[in-house]
C-alpha cells in the first residue's frame, strides 16, 4: 500500500498533465480562431484592404522559433516570416470559417503530439453577404504536428495539413498543391 505522500504526488502529476492538455487545446483553438479573426482585420467591413492582421506578435503567440509549417499550397520554416506566410495564404479570401474537431493531445514532458480534423470554408471576394449564397471553396482534412513547452508556454513546433477532400473553386493563383499535403488513399484491394 502506498503512502499518502505518493498519492499526493500522483495527483499532482495528473493535475499537471491535465493542465498541459487544456493549454494545448487553447493553443489549437487560438490558432484556428486566429485565422478567421486576423483575416477579418485585414479586410474590414468597408471592403478596403487594411494592414495585415497576421503579424509577428500573433505568430510568436503560437509558434516555436524553429516551427515547420507544411501545407498543401507551400511550406515554411522558422518563426521569422511565419506571419507573412500565413497571411499570404489567408488573404486570398474575403472571409473564412475554420471548424476543428476535438483534438488528440498527447503531452509527454515538454513535448506533445497534437492532431485534429478540420473543415474550412473560404469565401471568394465579391461574394454576397448572408443570407444570399456565397461563392466558396471548402476543404476537409487533418492537422497533425508537435508542440513544445517554451518559456512563454506551449507553442507549435510543427504543423502539417493534409487534405482529404475539397469542394467549390480554389482561389486564383493556386494551380497545384504539394503532394505532402494530400491524403491519398490506395483504392487498390
Amino acid at each position: 500500500m502506498g503512502s499518502i505522500g505518493s498519492g499526493i504526488g500522483e495527483l499532482a502529476a495528473e493535475v499537471a498533465r491535465l493542465s498541459d492538455i487544456a493549454a494545448l487545446n487553447r493553443l489549437i483553438d487560438g490558432y484556428l480562431a486566429g485565422l478567421d479573426e486576423r483575416l477579418a482585420r485585414s479586410f474590414p467591413e468597408d471592403g478596403r484592404p487594411a494592414a495585415s492582421g497576421f503579424d509577428a506578435e500573433w505568430a510568436a503567440s503560437l509558434f516555436a522559433e524553429d516551427v515547420e509549417l507544411v501545407f498543401p499550397v507551400g511550406s515554411h520554416r522558422g518563426l521569422a516570416g511565419a506571419d507573412a506566410f500565413l497571411g499570404e495564404i489567408m488573404e486570398r479570401w474575403s472571409r473564412t470559417h475554420h471548424h476543428g474537431s476535438l483534438a488528440t493531445v498527447e503531452p509527454e514532458g515538454d513535448r506533445a503530439a497534437v492532431g485534429w480534423s478540420l473543415i474550412a470554408s473560404h469565401v471568394h471576394f465579391g461574394s454576397p453577404v448572408p443570407p444570399r449564397p456565397s461563392e466558396y471553396f471548402q476543404i476537409g482534412g487533418r492537422f497533425t504536428g508537435t508542440a513544445r513547452r517554451t518559456a512563454d508556454g506551449w507553442r507549435f513546433a510543427r504543423l502539417r495539413l493534409r487534405i482529404a477532400w475539397s469542394a467549390g473553386s480554389p482561389p486564383g493563383g493556386v494551380g497545384e498543391v504539394d503532394a505532402r499535403g494530400l491524403d491519398v488513399l490506395d483504392t487498390r484491394r
